[in-house]
């Protein structure tokens, strides 16, 4: 629980960390005035404010307490197993030092006060009570342990796990964790790193890190940054709100988990509005024969009108009401349905740029001005746009949209710098995030570019490519037609 501040404790923590005000100002990103008027009494920072100072002081391992700041030590672990990734972060004053210690060194050697944690763990009897016992020891001081300690009931007894000091920091990084950890898991099997360094995905490790985060269970993209700034409109949370709950990917698509604390009200208004709509009416009827579930009724799966025709999924089927049905003499059937959802193709591009842009790392955000400046306010409409590629790839089942962004680690005169993969079920859409500052040229047929297909070799190995130009500008209630062919 967080103690109230009180000008005293600011200043008592600026002397442990030895700030003036100015650079506390600077470390907190907040106006010397307000640290000066805080500490006088003169007035109270508001809550985002004090955030930023609490966050500038922990930075520093400094700390508020009932009994004023204290200096805290920081023990940081990432638990990687083969279907997760979780951090460890224990907090601890002097005093606790050695419960801390105590912890670590079940996971590891401990040699007088040096404690070497074991990267290679395995799940035992032994270390279920090790841990049985840390939780009925430090519990109630370090919640955390009931996390691990429900992590690893998930595991089989012989199943390794790996402890690290870090979280990885490049693909290539996490990559080689993760297929080490599926040799100590699976030593009969074929190791995973020949394909991954020697064939389809050599060169796309070489020369991209990539993002995909998880849409299975709560994330937050910017979670506990203060002060919160919107990646859009760049207003702050001193001068917009942040109270409706921001989705990266529509709920029409399935999403329900992934969202961000990095979209104000006004822009998740926006976007709702005028970009979003595009892309989910594009996709009506892989929604329908996907089955998607959103919110509303039919338990949140489709229910779409065509004029007087109608397609739904009622959970165990596609259900098609359609006026004009014609069937050949081989057995195939076709359904032409009256016009569909308004949409409008240049809209569906901006909101999958915009997905992209939620979750790419904030250290590639300054290139992306031009880009976001698009997303947000439609500038530079003169400017040519790529295709966007598209197929059906046999994936396997997931109840929401993907999003995976790769992000070019050097520069290069051909390679996008940023590409976006978007997936409902079977259905690929890769697109080139546009006006990127580290993008040489237009990125007008990047997808057909040499080096592009060398670098992004898996996709042409799997299957064949359509590429739709969404640059238009007009509304349209496309006409859908349906064959079905027997099997």
């Amino acid at each position: 629980m967080d103690i109230e501040l009180a000008a005293a404790d600011v200043r008592a923590a600026r002397a442990m960390a030895q700030w003036s005000q100015e650079e506390l100002a600077k470390a907190a990103g907040v106006g010397v005035s307000t640290i000066a008027d805080f500490e006088k009494g003169a007035r109270q920072p508001i809550a985002n404010n004090i955030e930023a100072i609490r966050r500038a002081f922990a930075d520093r391992h400094i700390w508020f307490t009932p009994n004023g700041p204290a200096v805290f030590g920081v023990v940081f672990i990432h638990v990687m197993t083969e279907s997760d990734g979780f951090d460890l972060i224990f907090r601890y004053m002097a005093a606790q030092a050695q419960a801390v210690q105590e912890i670590v060194a079940t996971f590891g050697e401990i040699d007088g006060d040096h404690v070497e944690l074991r990267m290679d763990q395995v799940v035992t009897p032994e270390l279920r009570a090790a841990v049985d016992s840390l939780v009925t020891k430090f519990g109630p001081a370090l919640p955390q342990l009931n996390k691990l300690k429900q992590k690893i009931g998930l595991l089989t007894d012989g199943e390794f796990f790996l402890m690290l000091p870090a979280q990885p920091t490049s693909t290539k990084d996490r990559l080689c964790f993760e297929q080490y950890l599926h040799a100590l898991n699976h030593p009969d099997t074929e190791p995973l790193s020949g394909e991954a360094e020697d064939g389809l995905f050599a060169r796309l490790i070489e020369r991209y890190d990539f993002t995909s985060p998880r849409t299975d269970r709560k994330t937050v993209i910017g979670a506990g940054v203060q002060p919160r700034v919107c990646r859009y409109c760049h207003r702050t949370s001193d001068n917009t709100t942040f109270k409706k709950a921001a989705h990266v990917i529509p709920t029409a698509l399935g999403n329900d988990h992934l969202k961000s604390a990095e979209e104000c009200d006004d822009c998740n208004e926006y976007f709702g509005q005028h970009t979003e709509p595009s892309l989910i009416a594009m996709l009506d009827l892989q929604r329908v024969f996907l089955g998607t579930q959103g919110r509303g009724g039919n338990n949140g799966r489709p229910r779409l009108a065509f004029g007087r025709d109608s397609l739904t999924h009622d959970g165990a089927k596609v259900v098609i009401k359609a006026y004009d049905v014609a069937k050949g003499d081989d057995g195939t059937v076709e359904v032409t349905l009256g016009r569909g959802a308004r949409q409008i193709p240049l809209a569906a591009y901006r909101a999958l740029v915009k997905i992209a842009v939620a979750v790419i790392g904030a250290e590639h955000l300054p290139d992306l001005v031009d880009t976001i400046e698009w997303v947000r306010y439609g500038g530079h409409g003169d400017r040519p746009l790529p295709l966007v590629a598209t197929a059906t790839i046999d994936l396997p089942p997931n109840p929401s949209a993907q999003i995976t962004v790769y992000t070019r680690k050097e520069q290069h005169d051909r390679l996008p710098h940023v590409v976006g993969e978007f997936r409902l079920g079977c259905y690929m859409f890769v697109f080139a995030v546009p006006f990127s500052k580290s993008d040489a040229w237009d990125l007008v047929g990047f997808f057909d570019d040499p080096e592009f297909q060398d670098t992004f070799r898996h996709y042409f190995a799997a299957a064949q490519w359509a590429q739709a130009d969404l640059s238009g500008i007009v509304p349209a209630n496309p006409i859908p037609r349906l064959k079905f062919v027997r099997r």
